[in-house]
Parts: structure tokens; C-alpha cells; sequence
């Protein structure tokens, strides 16, 4: 669209030049008038006209007062830590999780105004916070690409690697007292085998695989070269 947009401002100056040279009284001969002030100008930026699309800070913005909306005054509302952010793109979607006021946890896939994903526990604290550390399984997201949701009780995970590779891990923000810290990690498409997860409780670290499922094209091995 925006090079057919030069080539019509472009089209419509040299018409204009080719007009008034015609009009001069001795044969075609005389220097072509400037184009009139009405005539679109060739150095009019064309990209003046494509919309623009939206900040990050705008997508989320938005996309949160969606999810707030859509649960006003439900059980399914957020609690009193709001809604958390999962990853928001320019594209204008976004993906939200929170606790609700009875310890549920709920996800939403967004997409400007409109909540077109929305799904929450049935039970608090499903599945139950462990006593010790775990890493627990949560949800699955297709807001972009293809995305896990999981759970990190008394620990925190601080890298995330596919066969070697890192991959960006999305801190999401934390529920049942603070006890358990939600994560995400996203593909571009479904992906199969598991991710090694490099976990830190107090002092120490450790490394544990994490399964991502057994249907996809991509794939991940749970390897490191890193020493343990």
C-alpha cells in the first residue's frame, strides 16, 4: 500500500506539469508554471496515512482495563493484587493471569478490547502449593505463538534453555502468600520434549527438566553445558 500511494502522488504531479506546459501560447516552448498550492506534493510523506500500531505501554493498558471489564463484579474478578501480566505485543494482544479473592487462578488471552480467552481454576490453589519446592504445570496460551505457564513454589527460576539454547523466561508475579511465583515461556509454535530449568532456593541452584508435551514440529531437549 505504501508504494502504491507514492506512485500515485507521483502520477498526479507530473500530470499537472505536463498540463500547464501545454497551455503557454508559443507552441509548447514556453517553461511549465509551478503546479498550483492544491496539487499534492511529491515529497508528501505517504506514510503520514498507514495507521500506526501501538506501543507495548498501550497494549497493556488496554488489554488490563479488558480483563478488569469483562469480570467486573464476578467471582471470577481479580483479588486485591490485580491482574499480572504475562506478555503484551504491538500487535495489540496480550496475555493476563491473576488470583481471584478466593485463591483461584485465572488466565486470559486478550486482543485489544475484546477477551476472547478466558479460563480459571475451579479449586483454590489448584494444584495444591507444595510444602517443599515443585514446579508445577499450569496453562497453556495461544495469545502469540504458542506459550506454557508454570509454577515455581519456595524457589525461583532464574534461566530457561532448549537443547543448549536460551530461551526467555517471563517472570509473571506471584500468588498463595508468596509462596508460588508464576512463570511463561513462548514458542512460535507447538513444541514438544522439555526445557531445563535453572532454579534458585536460598543460596543454591539446581537444574530440573520441565515437560512441554509430546505433540509439535519444534522440539527441546532438557541439556546444558553448564556445570551443576
Amino acid at each position: 500500500m505504501r508504494y502504491g500511494l507514492r506512485v500515485t502522488v507521483a502520477a498526479t504531479a507530473m500530470t499537472a506539469v505536463v498540463l500547464t506546459g501545454c497551455a503557454g501560447g508559443d507552441g509548447g516552448k514556453a517553461s511549465a508554471a509551478p503546479p498550483s498550492s492544491s496539487a499534492p506534493s511529491s515529497s508528501a510523506s505517504p506514510s503520514s496515512s498507514v495507521p500506526q500500531r501501538p506501543t507495548r505501554a498501550e497494549v497493556v493498558d488496554r488489554t488490563r482495563a479488558a480483563v478488569v471489564k469483562s469480570t467486573a463484579f464476578q467471582p471470577d474478578a481479580p483479588g486485591p493484587a490485580g491482574p499480572m501480566l504475562i506478555e503484551a505485543w504491538t500487535n495489540g494482544t496480550a496475555a493476563w493471569a491473576w488470583e481471584t479473592g478466593d485463591h483461584r487462578l485465572c488466565h486470559a488471552s486478550v486482543n485489544g478490547d475484546m477477551v476472547f480467552q478466558r479460563a480459571c481454576a475451579t479449586n483454590p490453589n489448584d494444584p495444591p502449593v507444595s510444602k517443599g519446592r515443585q514446579i508445577r504445570s499450569l496453562d497453556t496460551l495461544f495469545a502469540h505463538g504458542w506459550g506454557r505457564v508454570f509454577a515455581a513454589d519456595h524457589q525461583e527460576v532464574t534461566a530457561v534453555s532448549c537443547s543448549g539454547r536460551p530461551v526467555k523466561v517471563l517472570r509473571v508475579g506471584t500468588m498463595a502468600k508468596g509462596v508460588r511465583t508464576l512463570y511463561a515461556v513462548f514458542f512460535p509454535d507447538y513444541t514438544k520434549g522439555e526445557v531445563l530449568l535453572t532454579l534458585r532456593h536460598g543460596t543454591t541452584t539446581s537444574r530440573v527438566p520441565f515437560f512441554l508435551g509430546e505433540a509439535g514440529d519444534l522440539s527441546c531437549t532438557a541439556t546444558s553445558t553448564a556445570r551443576s
